[in-house]
């Protein structure tokens, strides 16, 4: 095998004919990947990737950094390599106190933040919910008409500019005779003419979504459980609102397991504070501070349960809306 990754320097590898996976790295640095599904190697090729962050140059270069292969290895670049690790492995330990305290606190607080959906749609600043469900008219109530926005499928982005008409201002988004909006949005704003949702390109990050996906990564199967989780996760996003203080912008249910909640984008000590706690949330922590990546518009149905997407509450923050 002729690979630039020093194998021996990864956590959790697993092997299957030519391919390794293991924990990325440099997500690993910043307290992510736990599960140690982001980082690709193939073994044939001496190609990898980190999957949570595809097409990032710089993130694959911060994984060569700490693993990769640079011939023979000077000592003291070793004893800091070891220095890195140790750091890792105390972050961890922190994180995994965080977050077995406050998973024994989570009754409590969904207990006193409970918030029903009919009471979440009666507390919602906007009570024109149902003409909300037009993603348009959702669109133009968090963005103003300037705003260069992307809607579209996942896939519709780069290819060489192919897909440059899923950027639009989203006054140009409001004419329906012209342009199908959805089923997907990213939360971020871009320069006019972008062709590529790479985290790069984003121009601004104004909100922050957040995937209420399971409680300690276990999604719920059953309609029973979905109603506690969709419950519970309604509290949760009650408790940030009025006991963090996070701005809240909008909340949807994604016609699926989950619920998507819309925050005006916090300081980044607080996105930072999240994903430390994100697990015992239920909170997909891959997904936060990343605006380049998509989330459900409302009326578009799921493919997996056929069931549309639709807003429980909202907080219009265009002044054209």
């Amino acid at each position: 095998m002729n690979s630039s990754i020093d194998i021996n320097r990864l956590d959790k590898v697993r092997t299957s004919g030519t391919k390794i996976t293991a924990r990325c790295p440099a997500c690993a640095a910043a307290g992510n990947d736990r599960t140690g599904n982001h980082f690709f190697l193939s073994t044939e090729l001496g190609k990898f990737r980190c999957a949570a962050h595809p097409g990032d140059g710089a993130h694959r270069r911060e994984i060569f950094a700490l693993v990769g292969v640079k011939g023979e290895r000077d000592p003291a670049e070793e004893r800091e390599w070891r220095k890195v690790r140790v750091k890792m492995a105390a972050a961890e330990v922190k994180q995994n106190k965080i977050t077995t305290a406050l998973c024994a606190h989570r009754a409590s607080i969904i207990s006193a933040y409970a918030w029903s959906e009919s009471e979440v749609k009666a507390d919602s600043p906007e009570q024109r919910i149902g003409s909300l469900h037009d993603p348009r008219k959702f669109i133009a109530a968090l963005f103003p008409p300037d705003a260069v926005i992307w809607t579209g499928e996942t896939s519709h982005s780069g290819q060489n500019g192919k897909h440059a008409s899923h950027w639009r201002t989203v006054a140009d988004w409001q004419e329906a005779a012209k342009h199908s909006v959805g089923p997907m949005i990213s939360p971020a704003t871009w320069n006019l003419g972008e062709t590529s949702r790479a985290a790069a390109n984003v121009l601004t990050s104004p909100y922050t979504v957040l995937d209420f996906d399971g409680f300690d990564g276990k999604q719920p199967k059953t309609p029973e459980e979905l109603r506690e989780h969709i419950s519970a996760s309604l509290a949760i996003v009650r408790w940030m609102r009025e006991k963090l203080e996070w701005r809240l912008a909008a909340i949807l249910f994604t016609g699926s397991k989950s619920i998507h909640a819309w925050f005006h984008t916090p300081p980044q000590a607080a996105l930072e504070s999240l994903k430390q706690t994100a697990s015992a949330l239920g909170v997909d922590k891959g997904l936060i501070g990343c605006a380049e990546h998509p989330c459900r518009l409302p009326k578009w149905k799921h493919p997996k349960t056929g069931i549309p997407a639709r807003v429980l509450w909202l907080q219009a923050n265009s002044p054209n809306t």
